[in-house]
């Protein structure tokens, strides 16, 4: 692949859940061998800065926080570079096996990509498709409701949380208790504490606890909006979460500094990283939030891969991505039961810019889905990018690509495959009833057929990234 950006030693993790097809595979295929025809994956958006406000922070630790050079909760220009570098080793991975054709862009109505209204999700659409398409001629849908109901079913009021069925779902997915939960992760609740100390006075008076508390001092408890429209833990283990969080974001922004005031390096991330992951997939992953978050969306993936979406152009594509969140992937993993293992990471974790992929393929009249998550190691998400300054002329007169064994060599990373966890291979037919079953009775967002942004649009949001006044800001433990 063809850049002026790259890394020096990136690993693309892909967690399989079934195993990789031989490396070098050439599209000539006959039909007796298998046969990708399609994708629709469900992306994360890239590294961003954080989402919680400046007092909220405060709270959590009295240090001088990160400055980041965007405002709060956009994608940072490193973050799509790194989502860039990831999708030029999948669009490799596709050339390979055929799925895309030998050309610097697809045709049009080859790839389809739908993203969230969010500034980091519509920025992260953007930089996939540079990886996707590196002549730039592509763009990506947007709804023209806010939040989407794709996306944000509960917050757009499609669906309702109850508070007391919320709660029990939360709560039996923690092994039935929060102090579990708590002694779980006791360790690296203590090295968290040690890490942002001190917590602000008002922090401790909001508990009722004496103004020298510390972070395990602080009572843990699920938390439901009255009006239904969110959920998840209050207390110790939601500010340790949203720490560990916010210090894999630094990590990933500046590779040449250890995140955390200089004290989270590699070994430390690994510790307490855990805990995020833990109290995260304890609320996202638990059934009844899985089920009214994640339905609308599990539905028109599968819509996409089948053929029957109202969006025509979900049918006709061969790839389609969808660009959101955390939370949706959680929420869509959950609903099938896939679980993965990534390098560097707890298991079920959704690193910025991870992706969850239905494959379909095709051996004669046999159809069978097969399920992938693939995602950068923390390695390669803090590694620095190398630099090829090339003349203008020289990368304009490039010829297209033209390797008739359609081999991939990657520059930019290896694919590795960790073990398998759980099913991920089904018929179509066996997986299309394992989504029937999820969605059984889940009321749905109304499929919707939103316009394409135009370049205009996606430059300006660029530029009000870059232009804007940022906060000193570091993550949350919600939506994200």
């Amino acid at each position: 692949m063809r850049t002026a950006l790259r890394f020096t030693t990136i690993c693309l993790a892909c967690a399989l859940l079934c195993h990789l097809p031989t490396p070098g595979i050439t599209a000539q295929q006959g039909d007796d061998q298998p046969r990708l025809t399609k994708i629709v994956a469900l992306s994360r958006h890239g590294v961003r800065s954080p989402t919680q406000s400046a007092a909220t922070l405060a709270q959590w630790s009295t240090r001088t926080w990160a400055q980041w050079p965007v405002p709060r909760g956009y994608l940072t220009p490193r973050g799509a570079r790194l989502v860039t570098a990831m999708w030029e080793d999948m669009r490799g991975r596709m050339l390979n096996l055929g799925l895309l054709p030998d050309a610097v862009c697809p045709p049009p109505g080859k790839i389809f990509v739908r993203a969230d209204t969010d500034q980091r999700t519509k920025a992260t659409a953007k930089a996939l498709l540079d990886g996707l398409c590196p002549d730039g001629s592509q763009s990506y849908a947007v709804s023209g409701q806010s939040p989407d109901p794709l996306f944000h079913p509960v917050q757009a009021g499609v669906q309702r949380f109850d508070p007391a069925s919320v709660a029990a779902s939360i709560i039996n997915n923690a092994g039935g208790d929060l102090d579990r939960l708590h002694e779980d992760n006791a360790t690296a609740l203590t090295h968290m504490q040690h890490l942002s100390a001190p917590l602000g006075s008002e922090m401790c008076a909001r508990y009722n606890l004496p103004p020298t508390c510390g972070l395990t001092d602080l009572p843990n408890s699920v938390s439901v909006e009255a009006d239904g429209s969110g959920a998840g833990l209050s207390g110790a283990l939601a500010t340790a979460s949203g720490l560990a969080e916010i210090f894999l974001l630094e990590y990933a922004q500046w590779p040449d500094i250890s995140a955390g005031w200089g004290q989270v390096d590699a070994r430390v991330l690994r510790e307490v990283l855990p805990v995020h992951t833990s109290v995260f997939n304890t609320v996202n992953r638990a059934p009844v939030v899985a089920r009214l978050k994640g339905a609308s969306l599990l539905s028109e993936m599968m819509a996409a891969l089948e053929g029957t979406h109202r969006d025509q152009r979900c049918n006709t594509a061969s790839v389609v991505v969808f660009v959101g969140h955390d939370t949706n992937i959680a929420n869509v993993g959950a609903l099938l039961g896939i679980n993965w293992q990534l390098a560097g990471y707890p298991d079920n974790a959704t690193p910025p810019g991870s992706t969850l992929l239905f494959e379909l393929w095709e051996q004669g009249s046999t159809k069978e889905v097969r399920v992938r998550f693939f995602a950068q190691t923390p390695e390669a998400l803090h590694a620095a990018f190398e630099e090829q300054r090339q003349p203008a002329a020289v990368l304009a007169a490039a010829p297209p690509l033209t390797d008739p064994a359609r081999t991939h060599k990657a520059t930019a990373a290896q694919v590795t495959a960790p073990p398998v966890v759980g099913e991920a291979r089904f018929s179509l037919e066996s997986f299309g009833n394992k989504v029937s079953k999820a969605l059984q009775n889940a009321p749905l967002a109304p499929q919707e057929v939103p316009p394409l942004r135009l370049r205009a649009d996606v430059e300006a949001d660029s530029a009000a990234a870059t232009t804007a006044k940022t906060e000193s800001s570091p993550a949350t433990t919600a939506t994200r």
